[in-house]
């Protein structure tokens, strides 16, 4: 379990469009519930059946496809590194350089999938900061509904 420093306790929508350069329909977080800038982000992206990936992802049997539940790890992960203390800054949204690179992923190590994840499901994203080269960092990362873990991995983010 992760103690937080939670500053600020919550980011909603309109400050993930200021930390994030992903709309609809590739935004993948709805809100962060737990952030420790640069260490720690806890977000949530809740799956509805209206999903544009469902119509043809199973549509008998719909699931979130894999590559977009590593995707919205990814994201929360950018917006626990876009947060981190930058002298000046007064909140967590100032923080991200205004003409940075939008961030990218530069792999996926030791991902596993466990279990899918469907309509109705909310998924709980959390990402901890394990060390940074440069610009290169690594995340450690996982998707939970509930409390079961559905997907667990490493990413390197490229900033």
């Amino acid at each position: 379990m992760h103690s937080a420093q939670t500053q600020p306790s919550q980011l909603g929508i309109q400050e993930l469009f200021k930390l994030l350069p992903h709309r609809y329909p590739m935004l993948m977080v709805d809100r962060i519930n737990t952030l420790d800038p640069g260490v720690f982000a806890e977000g949530v992206k809740c799956v509805t059946a209206n999903e544009p990936f469902f119509q043809g992802h199973f549509p008998e049997h719909p699931i979130m496809p894999g590559v977009l539940i590593v995707e919205s790890m990814a994201q929360v992960a950018g917006v626990m590194l876009r947060t981190r203390s930058t002298p000046g800054a007064e909140s967590p949204e100032q923080a991200a350089p205004k003409q940075a690179r939008p961030g990218v992923m530069a792999s996926i190590q030791r991902m596993r999938f466990r279990r899918p994840v469907v309509p109705g499901d909310q998924l709980r994203v959390r990402a901890t900061h394990l060390k940074s080269l440069g610009t290169i960092h690594q995340v450690k990362v996982e998707a939970l509904v509930g409390e079961e873990l559905v997907a667990d991995g490493e990413l390197m983010l490229g900033s």
